[in-house]
């Protein structure tokens, strides 16, 4: 299939390639065939690659000989194209190795996330042997009381043991069965069973489950612990009933959209809608769930997005004890009052004493949406996507990668988004896994009851996300990796099903060329001839959206056996209202008659009185490095000052090393511009040749990124404790697989999984399969310019080979002289 998604051109003699077909098809291919294809003279302006190959692979038998045809054609529509020997021309494509293939089928058969076609046969599967629903049936809370598939990992892929999974890869040993793991909402069962978490399969690796397939109970958990679910409209029941005691005031300061939200009739057309957003409150607990609700407004789903600019200043908690009819709401915010009770707050309002404020939101979809103005040219115009690139990597099934020297597999997970297995460089494994556990969110607010934290990992960080765009998300030319999303709109809400999931590409693969400048360089003194190598990079990227906000993940490999990761923070902000709450203009770019108000400690103003929260970002990565092998062990060098030996003598800088023995949670392992150094993972038994340094690679924080700054027992640094550090080490184990569980959003007191007690046993790190947690953040610190989106920003980290090699390895690449 040819470069531009046209429709393949024909085969030199129009011979047909033989069919071949591993793995079904290939991540970006509608077809599963090998062909060569060529600029022919129906075509003088092909927009196609030189080569194209539908799988990309052979068999082991004449691929020597199919690879030679396949590099004259490239050389020969080079020559014809005029691209041969021009700055970024496409290299000679050999095919992959047979050894790449079997391998890559292999990784996929362990690692890669269920097709949508799985999801929806695992789905359909467990709802017909457990009598539940295959998702959220039904309005308030009635459908609590039955039993249903829920949540951003409802339907996943059991990942395999680590033991398993490298005995079929590097012994030969059998593959492990390939299982599904799904999570159900019991509320046919006492709330100690609430959430049942069950193992399916095996899958019959053709899209659907063998005919002896099962499905077993792994474990259950309180109801406490069900998944955020999108479906859910349990709190309405006590939400209607809040804004009913309420109608009067609500309308009167907010207008006419809350008739509706009331339930007492249709609002006018020019009113409005409301959009009601429920999330974990900052007390929410395994025994006491507590949601907090915002309600938001909108006019036009098409440009339902402006909702985050239109905040109302009115929001509750939801305390879910025991039966929902016992649900009640307490803690309730109005024009920065905050009542214990909705009684309280009547109480006020009839004695006269409640401060009122009005804000009837409107838009002219100016400075509260993305874009330009309506009716300006630019409206009407499209921006110029980027560059176009030419095709030097191979993608292999969906989503086993070749570059250069870099072979990976790629796939996305339904909540926790990017994640790569098997990483080799230069044919050695570095990295068992690579992958995203989670992003965290924690909001201040103008009460200490009124902070709030998003888990995106609860919500998908993946599922709520679209189709990536060609020149906006990746460059033209990429590769893409689909993903199975199963939240989809209906309306002006989600109807969440996992057997209504469908594809979605998700991720892109491209080599980035040329554009970071150089990977090295250098000036001769005498001569002042430069010469260097432009740096080029593979980049597999990911971009989900999540409500407001977007995130782009990207690891980038280097030719000098780099990898580097980084997180960018992207969308609109969560908003409020401050005092003297003011109506917002509501048109116009800009906002006449700006006026300093007070200090606020907890935001900055944007627009009138309308606030951007002060807010933290914290990305959880799980960085599995076997460094030739798994007998590994983990050191921490510092570079700090040495005393003068004698009075008169000059201090010097010092660089200390030290061997961490044990597992240590009260060791907080976070990167100090005052303390400089790095970290490091090294295999003691396997020395540098020339050095006789243990050969390793090396851990460093790039961005200067924050960590959690609130106290230890804060609810916020329990759910999340891997955010106090931006380093945890932790002897490997199949039963801490993730730093967040999607289970934990709302018990933010009892998480299943966290990362300060993967580190309570203290377990031994010398000679072991090590696992080290990375975190890393950034305080978001508001501004006006984040209206109404905030420009992109970013952190990250990397690996670097450290010792690794005898000497830089880029010094054996061609290079470019001046």
């Amino acid at each position: 299939r040819t470069h531009s998604h046209q429709p393949p051109l024909p085969i030199r003699n129009r011979r047909q390639a033989m069919p071949w077909n591993p793995f079904g098809r290939g991540a970006d291919d509608d077809c599963c065939r090998c062909y060569v294809a060529v600029p022919s003279s129906e075509q003088p302006s092909p927009k196609c690659r030189s080569v194209s190959l539908g799988c990309t692979g052979v068999l082991a038998a004449g691929s020597a000989l199919l690879a030679a045809l396949v590099t004259a054609a490239v050389l020969d529509a080079q020559r014809k194209s005029g691209s041969l020997g021009t700055p970024g021309a496409l290299a000679p494509m050999l095919l992959p190795s047979a050894d790449f293939v079997e391998r890559a089928k292999r990784t996929e058969y362990l690692f890669a996330e269920l097709t949508f076609q799985e999801v929806r046969v695992v789905a359909t599967f467990a709802a017909d042997s457990l009598g539940c629903a295959t998702g959220y049936r039904g309005s308030g809370a009635e459908a609590l009381r039955g039993c249903f598939l829920s949540g951003s990992e409802a339907v996943v892929l059991q990942i395999p043991s680590k033991a398993a999974a490298l005995a079929h890869l590097d012994g030969g040993g059998p593959a492990p069965p390939r299982f599904a793991e799904v999570i159900v909402v019991h509320g046919d069962k006492p709330v100690e069973q609430g959430v049942g978490v069950y193992a399916v399969g095996p899958l019959d690796g053709q899209g659907g489950l063998s005919k002896d397939a099962t499905l077993s109970l792994l474990r259950s958990l309180h109801f406490n612990r069900r998944p955020v679910d999108l479906s859910d409209t349990s709190c309405d029941v006590v939400t209607v009933k809040v804004v009913q005691q309420l109608l009067d005031l609500l309308v009167e300061s907010f207008g006419e959209s809350l008739l509706v939200l009331g339930g007492t009739g249709v609002a006018p057309g020019t009113a409005g809608q409301l959009f009601t957003l429920y999330n974990p409150a900052v007390d929410s607990t395994l025994q006491k769930r507590v949601v907090r609700v915002v309600i938001n407004w909108f006019h036009d789903p098409e440009r339902f997005q402006v909702n985050w600019m239109h905040t109302l200043p009115f929001s509750f908690n939801i305390v879910q004890e025991g039966d929902p009819e016992k649900w009640y709401a307490e803690n309730v915010s109005y024009c920065g009052q905050m009542f214990k009770t909705v009684d309280d707050l009547q109480k006020t309002n009839q004695s006269g004493q409640l401060f009122k404020c009005t804000y009837k939101p409107n838009t002219a979809y100016t400075w509260d949406n993305a874009g330009p103005d309506p009716g300006t040219p630019a409206a009407s115009e499209e921006a110029e996507p980027g560059r176009k690139v030419s095709r030097t990597w191979h993608v292999v099934g969906r989503g086993a990668i070749r570059w250069r020297g870099w072979e990976l597999f790629a796939t996305i997970r339904p909540a926790s988004g990017l994640a790569l297995y098997d990483v080799r460089w230069r044919g050695e494994r570095i990295l068992y896994e690579l992958s995203m556990s989670d992003a965290h969110a924690y909001y201040s607010g103008d009460k200490a009851e009124k902070q709030f934290h998003y888990s995106d990992k609860a919500f998908s960080l993946s599922g709520l996300s679209g189709d990536l765009v060609m020149g906006l998300d990746c460059p033209e030319g990429s590769s893409f990796l689909d993903g199975s999303l199963w939240m989809i709109p209906s309306g002006v809400t989600l109807s969440t099903d996992p057997a209504k999931a469908k594809a979605a590409k998700l991720a892109c693969i491209f080599e980035s060329d040329g554009f970071e400048g150089s990977l090295w360089r250098h000036a001769q003194l005498l001569t002042r001839r430069v010469s260097g190598r432009p740096s080029r990079q593979l980049v597999v990227r990911a971009v989900s959206t999540v409500g407001n906000y977007d995130y782009i993940t990207e690891v980038r490999f280097t030719e000098d056996g780099s990898v580097h990761v980084r997180n960018e923070f992207a969308g609109y902000p969560e908003t409020d209202h401050a005092a003297p709450f003011g109506e917002v203009p509501t048109t116009g770019r800009r906002a006449e008659h700006g006026r300093a108000g007070p200090w606020l400690d907890w935001g900055n103003r944007i627009r009138g009185d309308l606030v951007a929260q002060l807010h933290s970002h914290f990305v959880a990565w799980k960085v599995d490095l076997d460094i030739l092998g798994q007998r590994n062990e983990f050191h921490a060098l510092r570079v700090g000052v040495a005393e003068g030996s004698a009075p008169g003598v000059l201090a010097k800088k010092a660089q200390t090393d030290a061997r961490m023995d044990a597992e240590d949670p009260d060791k907080l392992l976070i990167a100090q511009a005052v303390s400089p150094g790095l970290w490091r993972v090294v295999n003691a038994e396997a020395l540098n040749p020339s050095t006789g340094a243990p050969r390793g690679y090396a851990i460093m924080i790039e961005s200067a990124p924050a960590v959690q700054t609130l106290p230890a027992s804060h609810p916020f640094a329990v759910t999340g404790s891997f955010a106090k550090r931006h380093l945890a080490v932790a002897r490997r184990k199949d039963s801490e697989p993730s730093a967040t569980h999607s289970l934990d959003h709302f018990p933010l007191d009892a998480p299943l999984l966290s990362v300060d007690r993967f580190l309570e046993d203290r377990e031994s790190l010398v000679g072991e399969d090590l696992v080290c947690w990375v975190s890393i953040g950034k305080e978001h610190v508001t501004r006006s310019e984040d209206v109404p989106l905030v420009s992109n920003f970013g952190v990250a980290f990397a690996l670097h080979p450290w010792n690794y090699h005898e000497e830089n390895p880029a010094m054996q690449l061609p290079m470019m002289r001046g």
